[in-house]
């Protein structure tokens, strides 16, 4: 079956140019990105989360006018598919492209994908960053990056992720306990009410101009 995956961004964030002259412009950006993954998991999808939100963080909430340039939102886009710690990157798919060119533009899927691995859901707004990982869209309750392992990595045979087995050594369990407390020093996690919103949000508007 293989193991397969979903990364979703939703942006809505303001940004002000001229603020020192005497008719200053305010500009609104929102949009979503939603990324379908193969053999993005564990381990693997905590690295692209915390280096996501790192580059959020970083460079789009400091240069908001970002969220307006598409070579910036593409770039993002690649920030997705890059394993920074394992040096490698795994190409994704476009769910919006897929929805508007497969499925008639019906927006039920957008989140309803195969999947067996998980979802991480990244919401921006001029407030911050949040986050949470999803066993599925509609079940379960917000994880974090320790409860996403535990769900994804741990079963009889490896009760515990923090201890190396043949899959995974003590330089990986290190690192992801690293980009597990760097994520929650950079995003908060997602309430119930939180994710519930994001999902039933209208993105009917992104169809006509999938970016």
């Amino acid at each position: 079956m293989g193991q397969r995956s979903q990364i979703y961004i939703r942006y809505n964030v303001n940004y002000v140019s001229g603020a020192a002259t005497p008719n200053p412009k305010t500009y609104n950006w929102k949009g979503l990105i939603a990324r379908y993954f193969g053999w993005n998991y564990g381990e693997r999808m905590i690295s692209r989360a915390r280096y996501v939100i790192e580059e959020i963080q970083n460079e789009f909430m400091k240069y908001k006018w970002k969220f307006g340039e598409k070579e910036e939102l593409e770039k993002l886009k690649r920030f997705c598919e890059t394993n920074f710690d394992m040096k490698d990157i795994v190409l994704s798919s476009d769910i919006l492209k897929e929805v508007e060119d497969y499925n008639e533009g019906d927006l039920q899927y957008l989140f309803d994908q195969d999947n067996n691995d998980g979802q991480l859901f990244i919401d921006v707004t001029d407030v911050g960053i949040k986050y949470c990982f999803m066993s599925f869209y509609n079940k379960g309750e917000p994880m974090d990056g320790e409860h996403y392992m535990k769900w994804n990595c741990e079963c009889k045979n490896h009760p515990d992720w923090h201890v190396p087995y043949k899959y995974m050594n003590r330089k990986t369990i290190s690192y992801t306990e690293r980009n597990i407390k760097k994520i929650d020093q950079m995003a908060t996690l997602m309430m119930p009410g939180e994710i519930k919103s994001f999902v039933e949000d209208d993105y009917s508007y992104l169809l006509t101009s999938v970016l």
